[in-house]
């Protein structure tokens, strides 16, 4: 099994694939998280000078003061074809890990328990729905072909556009369909950025998510992507030092990516970055270096040519 250094991959990120892909998340897993991280203003005894990094911060919202939040979420809801339960509950959620604000609502059955749930971002966007109920067993199994159909049906219906043509993969672990559309900004890829919707094997959409992620802006001149070689083969002479450490670059792709501290400890802090279009070349060591690294793959800045981050695989 391959094992990756710590890079920088978002809170964000990984909570959307989780919700979406159903990875043994319940109701009740999600509370118990979600009172765990969050700082709320009915916490008595919580001394919040005390409290160190960031936190959650909530506050309850109701279709009265927030109503744009609500319709939005009836609209995913529908579109989705998700259950409706016989009250909702809202709330608005500071997410200070990744200094973003969204709001959230849930589909609320007669027992309390969340039947759906969407979360709505500050532009009012869907960021995320789930549904909770698990699905009957069904001999009806749709193709790939319908299931991206659907997809698309249920994006459209929930005013959540996508572009390009979407992958659909069949899901080996849930069983049923991951259909997805990468982000495209300016003609050029955003590394991790997209749309999934995950469908049961009958066709019904169980989860949707949408990963994206600020832009800095572009830059005015664009170096080359020789230039952007040589950065690479610059740097990994200067790490090897008198080593003479042989490798293969095997990729230069132009693409948006996200800073991180990968080969610099002092960022490891840093507030997440906007992303940045930058070559990402990846390299791959010969000899004995292979033998404990695999693959490096360094994010070289298409505007000024410095490393503002990557990856290691060992």
């Amino acid at each position: 099994m391959q094992w990756r250094k710590p890079i920088s991959a978002t809170r964000s990120f990984l909570a959307a694939t989780a919700i979406v892909l159903g990875l043994a998340i319940s109701a009740g897993s999600l509370t118990a998280a979600s009172s765990q991280l969050s700082i709320g203003p009915d916490q008595v005894g919580v001394d919040s000078a005390r409290v160190v990094g960031p936190v959650q911060n909530e506050a309850v919202i109701t279709a009265d003061d927030h109503p744009a939040v609500f319709v939005g979420a009836d609209k995913a809801r529908d579109g989705f074809g998700f259950p409706v339960g016989v009250k909702k509950a809202g709330r608005h959620v500071h997410d200070g890990f990744q200094n973003s604000d969204y709001d959230e609502v849930s589909e609320v059955d007669s027992n309390g328990q969340p039947l759906a749930l969407t979360q709505i971002d500050g532009a009012g966007r869907l960021l995320t729905a789930v549904r909770f109920d698990i699905p009957t067993p069904s001999i009806v199994r749709v193709t790939g072909d319908a299931a991206t159909k659907t997809a698309q049906r249920g994006l459209a219906a929930s005013g959540l556009t996508v572009a390009g043509q979407g992958r659909t993969d069949s899901d080996s672990v849930l069983g049923g369909w991951n259909v997805h559309w990468d982000r495209i900004a300016d003609g050029v890829t955003v590394r991790g950025d997209e749309t999934r919707v995950h469908l049961w094997t009958d066709g019904r959409i169980q989860g949707v998510a949408r990963v994206e992620h600020q832009l800095a802006p572009a830059p005015a001149h664009r170096i080359s992507q020789s230039d952007a070689r040589k950065m690479v083969t610059r740097q990994i002479d200067q790490w090897s030092g008198k080593a003479g450490v042989g490798y293969t670059v095997t990729g230069m792709d132009l693409e948006w990516v996200g800073p991180n501290a990968a080969f610099d400890a002092s960022k490891l802090n840093d507030a997440p970055a906007p992303y940045r279009l930058s070559w990402v070349a990846n390299v791959k060591p010969s000899g004995a270096t292979a033998e404990y690294i695999q693959l490096i793959t360094l994010y070289v800045d298409a505007g000024d040519g410095t490393i503002i981050g990557g990856d290691v695989v060992e």
